[in-house]
């Protein structure tokens, strides 16, 4: 795979992560005054930070599949999925539900059977 193509995808998938990340806050959040946003730090830092943790992300991952091959990033991505919920749970003060747990088992156990 060319490193254009990387790009694309790298790209494509951002872009489907904005879109579905607004559909959910659309149905969310109705007030219209939560959506006013200017040129301050509520704009420019997720900006900033979607943009630096995506890009090292996917830097990240390029070069371990250069390295390893693209099992050995799909095998650690659950791992990704569990340190988010722990570190979620314990900074955040996120409360794990069995839903999530469930969730989280299914797609585990899907992307296993598929690796």
């Amino acid at each position: 795979m060319t490193f254009s193509v990387f790009i694309k995808i790298a790209a494509l998938v951002c872009f489907m992560g904005i879109v579905e990340g607004a559909a959910a806050a659309l149905i969310k959040e109705r007030n219209a005054a939560a959506w006013s946003i200017g040129w301050d730090t509520r704009l420019l830092a997720p900006i900033y930070s979607g943009i630096v943790n995506s890009g090292l992300a996917y830097y990240i991952q390029g070069m371990a599949m250069k390295e390893r091959g693209p099992v050995f990033v799909t095998a650690f991505n659950p791992l990704c999925m569990i340190i988010v919920a722990f570190l979620g749970s314990i900074i955040l003060g996120d409360e794990l539900s069995l839903g999530r747990v469930i969730g989280a088992i299914v797609i585990v156990v899907g992307l296993y059977a598929v690796v």
